[in-house]
Formats: C-alpha cells, structure tokens, sequence
C-alpha cells in the first residue's frame, strides 16, 4: 500500500529542506502557486506543512506565509492520534528497554485501581523507551499484565523491543482491539526523573493507558512518564464539510 500523498509530499519537502533548497528565513511560494508545482492539492500542501511545521522546519506566518525555519528537523517523537495505529506509533517506531520484572498480587498496588487479575496476580514491568539511535531515554514506564499473560516474561528480553501487547499478541494469539488513554501534565517524580534525566518536581507528562482485547477484557495497564521537551502529543483532524 502507497502512502498517503501529503506523508510522500512531507518526506520530499523535508529532504529538500535538509538539503538546503532553500536558506532559513526564505519564504516558499504562495500556496496556490506551490501547490501547482508539486502537483499537489492545496489540502495536501497544507497537510505537509502542517507536519513540517510540526518538526520546526517551517514557520506559517500572518500576513508573510510560510518560512524556512530550520534545515534540521526537531529530535522528539511526534505522536499523532487520528486512530489506533496512529495511538500505537510510538511502540512501534522507539525501543522498549526493560530494566525489571516482578509478580504483584490484585490492590497491592495503587495504580490497577479495582481492576482483578482472574490468575489474583500481575505482571509488573518496569522500562524505559528511546529512540533506536539514542541511548537517553525519553520516557520511563511501568506495566501491569495480568496473569493470564505472564508468560511473556522470558520474551521480555530481546533485543530492540517495542511493546509489551506485540509480544501478548504474539504469543497468545490475541490481538489488541481498544486502548483508552489519558494525558496529564505533574511533578516528575523521582525515580522517572533519575531514569529520563529530568530534576525531581520538573514538568512531565503522563500518560495512563488501558489496552483490551476483542472480548473487552483488560489485558494492559501502563504509566508512561515523558520528557516533555522531546515528546509531543498532537492531533491533526480534518472535517469533511
């Protein structure tokens, strides 16, 4: 399957940027006239932007239009969440480095909340994600699978990991069919701080996910603790009028 045209337009404009096609501070052509020269629709131009905009390439300004803002692309993952595979992008695309594992008894720990193993207990697992070509985390994770899923804990080790729920997939056979997830703004706490090199207290961003599968039985639960200033959540949703 082909990429969307605004995902193959962004690629090209990004290399041509990269390359020094044009100067920091020059501006690019008017949109109509731009888009003509791509062979382009104005949305999909203006869908590419949105996305070069996004890595710090470019600056749509009131009144000017759209400058050169930089010729290297900001280092943070950019997660977009127009659906599921766009909220799972971020396992897919870093590696998951595990650091421990142990087996939590149910309300033994706050987080699983009223949530019951139907095996009484659960798999914890603590880690830390980074881009493939980075050692620096930028996140600090801890994951809860219930039991019935705890013999995916010999698989934890390999190498260049993304996800927990790959493996559960992998394994058993059962795919992941919903995830909800919440994202709040707090006080690193310690141990996140130490392990993606933040201060202690300093902003974060918190992530708390829960993934089911098809059945709507509770498979996951996971914290994620971000650095905010090389992660960012955006969403890009276009409406049909």
């Amino acid at each position: 399957m082909s990429a969307p045209r605004h995902k193959t337009l962004t690629r090209s404009l990004r290399d041509s940027i990269v390359a020094g096609k044009w100067k920091v501070g020059e501006r690019l052509p008017p949109e109509v006239d731009f888009a003509t020269e791509c062979g382009v629709s104005r949305t999909t131009l203006r869908r590419a932007l949105s996305e070069l905009e996004s890595e710090g390439l470019v600056e749509r300004r009131k009144r000017v239009g759209t400058v050169i803002a930089s010729q290297t692309p900001q280092q943070h993952f950019r997660m977009m969440t127009n659906g599921m595979s766009e909220l799972l992008q971020v396992t897919r695309e870093t590696v998951l480095d595990i650091w421990s594992t142990r087996h939590v008894e149910n309300g033994s720990v706050a987080v699983l909340g009223n949530h019951e193993s139907s095996t009484g207990y659960w798999l914890e697992i603590v880690g830390v994600r980074r881009m493939p070509d980075r050692i620096r985390p930028f996140s600090w994770t801890k994951m809860y699978v219930t039991g019935a899923f705890a013999g995916i804990e010999p698989a934890l080790s390999r190498q260049n990991l993304g996800s927990v729920y790959a493996l559960i997939e992998e394994i058993f056979s059962c795919p992941i069919a919903r995830l909800t997830q919440s994202v709040d703004a707090i006080a690193c706490p310690a141990i996140a701080a130490d392990a993606i090199g933040l201060t202690p207290g300093a902003p974060a961003l918190s992530i708390d996910a829960e993934l089911f599968d098809a059945k709507g039985q509770l498979v996951e639960i996971s914290q994620a603790i971000y650095d905010p200033t090389r992660f960012r959540v955006r969403s890009d949703v276009w409406l049909d009028k």
